[in-house]
């Protein structure tokens, strides 16, 4: 195993403390060459799980680019890779590792254009018939509508499937056809639907979609749009800014406390008619609400991760601030405002995710960053929880004075950094836990 770099707490202006997490090298040291990781994904091919990378990257030592399979201590070849541009999206389904984006094959197998599966062994057309340099796949979902089964829901900027018209933008497939899920996008933007999340905010599982469109299915809706099985409907009039286009870029659903709630992170301005927080909102299910001071860019990818002291939600992309706060690349929400990770990234994160890759649930993280948090990590990292020394709130490795006062301000603050007991509750037994971990020192 490589070497596990701290990344020291922060205390904010507010007093907060963010609590202390580790990056470790293993996934990204050597890493990967070229542009960026996008996509992970967990895959059985019969031997037992594996994780798997995507994007548009080459493999060092392997001579292929794009896919990758980590095998507990370095990055392997995948059936080949993927040949051409670029990937954006991998998904286990039906037995299938499913490959979607911008290549123009897939281990060289004919038919794999943009849209391929591997068993395991090699890699199989879908017979998508995508080779239109107009078709691209930026997302890829598994979803029971309750009506059809499971199947998988692909989206993009393509133009048709299986040479079938009709099928642009989002379309299902259940292992041998494609269909319509519900009608096409529309609107005088330059079209697109670029992620699809699964969610059952309101006690039934839907399908949620965002990306660039100003109707779906002839229904309005700006940018994100839900759907039922049986019909599209808007989100309060969707998500739109002043000018320029909006996009969608991703989803997830946490609860914070108060109850599940969409959040939806991208370009946008204005959620329900009304100004929000730049590029990040929550949607409860009945309306929009800001999330603190936003983002100065992109928001590529939202993350639920427990670091050790309960889930928390993190956000990452091309921004660099939040208001007057630098979080290069990478903020956690502390409930009312968004903190830094660290010093965070040197360079764009595009995607990202909870996976065991065999250290134990990390929060990984894929882009075209060198750096995490001043650790050399080449376009992907991995983020794990800090329990190695729970009383060490001040992250420098001792057990002193400071840490003393860190826990008593976070206690009186009722910052769960203080809730050494996970229950909720700030009282004795979160003090003498204290005391406990204190006592034990560090390793």
């Amino acid at each position: 195993m490589r070497s596990i770099t701290r990344m020291m707490v922060l205390v904010c202006a507010a007093g907060s403390i963010t609590h202390a997490q580790d990056v470790s090298d293993t996934l990204g040291n050597p890493g990967f060459t070229g542009s960026y990781a996008v996509g992970f994904e967990m895959y059985d091919d019969g031997t037992g799980e594996s994780f798997y990378a995507t994007g548009q990257f080459g493999v060092p030592g392997t001579g292929t680019s794009n896919i990758a399979r980590w095998d507990g201590s370095s990055w392997q070849s995948v059936g080949g890779g993927l040949m051409g541009a670029y990937s954006n999206a991998i998904k286990a389904y039906d037995g299938d590792l499913i490959a979607a984006g911008y290549f123009d094959s897939a281990g060289g197998v004919a038919d794999t254009a943009k849209l391929a599966r591997w068993d395991g062994t090699q890699w199989n057309s879908m017979d998508a018939q995508s080779t239109s340099f107009l078709n691209s796949m930026w997302d890829l979902e598994v979803w029971d509508d309750g009506l059809t089964g499971e199947q998988l829901y692909i989206a993009g900027n393509y133009v048709s499937l299986n040479g079938q018209t009709g099928l642009d933008h989002i379309a299902k497939w259940d292992g041998t056809n494609y269909t319509p899920v519900g009608g096409t996008i529309g609107g005088a933007v330059p079209l697109i639907v670029l992620d699809l999340h699964v969610s059952d905010l309101d006690g039934t599982s839907k399908l949620y979609a965002g990306g660039r469109f100003l109707n779906i299915g002839g229904t309005s809706a700006l940018n994100i749009a839900v759907w039922d099985g049986t019909s599209w409907s808007d989100l309060d009039d969707g998500l739109t800014r002043p000018s320029g286009f909006t996009q969608v870029l991703h989803m997830t659903t946490w609860d914070d406390g108060s109850g599940p709630a969409l959040y939806v992170g991208g370009r946008f301005q204005i959620a329900g008619g009304a100004t929000v927080s730049q590029n990040v909102a929550k949607w409860d299910g009945t309306s929009w609400s800001s999330m603190g001071d936003g983002f100065d860019a992109d928001v590529q990818e939202l993350v639920v991760f427990d670091d050790g002291t309960g889930e928390a939600l993190y956000a990452f992309g091309n921004f660099t601030m939040s208001g007057t706060t630098v979080v290069n690349h990478a903020a956690k929400w502390n409930g009312s405002s968004w903190e830094p990770v660290g010093t965070g990234a040197n360079a764009n994160i595009f995607g990202g995710g909870v996976f065991d890759y065999g250290e134990g649930p990390a929060l990984v993280v894929g882009g075209s960053f060198s750096q995490f948090d001043g650790v050399t990590v080449n376009r992907v990292a991995a983020l794990t929880s800090d329990s190695s020394c729970p009383a060490d709130l001040t992250g420098d490795g001792n057990l002193d004075f400071f840490d003393v006062s860190a826990f008593l301000s976070a206690y009186n603050a009722m910052d769960p950094i203080a809730d050494f007991t996970g229950d909720g509750v700030y009282d004795f037994f979160d003090v003498s836990a204290f005391l406990s971990a204190y006592n034990a020192g560090c390793p």
